[in-house]
């Protein structure tokens, strides 16, 4: 059976595109959030959601690692997209004629410098980069403009007024392919883990030592402040190495006791497409 994806946002959007190369003979679904994404998943509706969770410019996405916190999904795959926008607008408008422009916040963050050099436009940050281009089809209107895919110039029917607007030529975003259940979706070669670390000198140094004395090697992490707390933090990780459950088991236990918490996300591929990983 054809496996169904949902994916935050609409036709036209990246992680739209993202899904469709990740699941070349899958069915993608489009839905209004992250969280509506992520409970798809967790209701049985769909097989999987992918969502964004860092960009090589703009940094992690917040929401993703938090829905990973309340919800019991699991990390099966890994994909990344190259990510290049464009300014869109209706056809015959021009670069003179902006004064609005509509884009998610992460989109406009990775084309800060271009939008730096424009003066007396007002930026409207919106849920989704294809929401934006499909709003501004709606308007109608030269002087509102739009962030988003050259995919969705073509299934809004906008021009692209300006090329490849995005401040790094290297603008990647990295994706991950939940599930309900823990099945890697194919050979896994990379490890995500969340944990806390006990207020103790070199607790943070016991654990990242754990994992490399089985052979894991830290390809990121990240801390972020506990919810609720103060100047308390959990930390995020990816490792990359050997995910046999021995190996793994080993460095989990080992690290278990410089921890208040520690979870394992998810072992899975890198840049997982179906029929092409094995």
């Amino acid at each position: 059976m054809r496996p169904v994806i949902a994916y935050p946002g609409m036709l036209g959007s990246f992680s739209c595109a993202a899904a469709q190369e990740a699941f070349p003979e899958g069915v993608c679904q489009g839905y209004p959030t992250f969280p509506e994404a992520a409970q798809a998943v967790m209701d049985g509706k769909v097989d999987y959601a992918l969502l964004p969770v860092e960009n090589s410019f703009a940094g992690i996405v917040q929401l993703t690692y938090a829905l990973l916190e309340k919800l019991p999904l699991h990390i099966v795959g890994e994909r990344t997209k190259t990510v290049r926008h464009q300014l869109l607008g209706v056809p015959g408008a021009s670069m003179a004629d902006v004064r609005q422009i509509s884009s998610h916040p992460q989109a406009i963050a990775q084309c800060d410098a271009f939008l730096s050099k424009l003066k007396g436009v007002q930026l409207i940050p919106s849920a989704n980069t294809a929401i934006s281009a499909r709003d501004a089809a709606a308007k109608g209107d030269p002087s509102f403009a739009a962030i988003a895919s050259e995919e969705a110039a073509a299934a809004y029917g906008l021009d692209i007024l300006c090329r490849d607007i995005q401040t790094s030529s290297c603008n990647t975003t990295r994706f991950f392919i939940l599930s309900r259940d823990g099945e890697p979706l194919a050979t896994p070669c990379k490890a995500t883990v969340v944990f806390t670390v006990k207020n103790e000198v070199g607790s943070l140094v016991k654990v990242l030592s754990s994992f490399a004395a089985s052979g894991l090697n830290m390809s990121r992490i990240e801390s972020r402040p506990l919810p609720d707390t103060t100047f308390t933090y959990f930390f995020s990780a990816d490792f990359e190495g050997p995910m046999d459950p021995a190996h793994l088991k080993t460095a989990m236990d080992e690290a278990r006791p410089a921890t208040e918490e520690l979870r394992l996300l998810g072992v899975y591929p890198k840049n997982f497409s179906q029929g092409r990983n094995t």
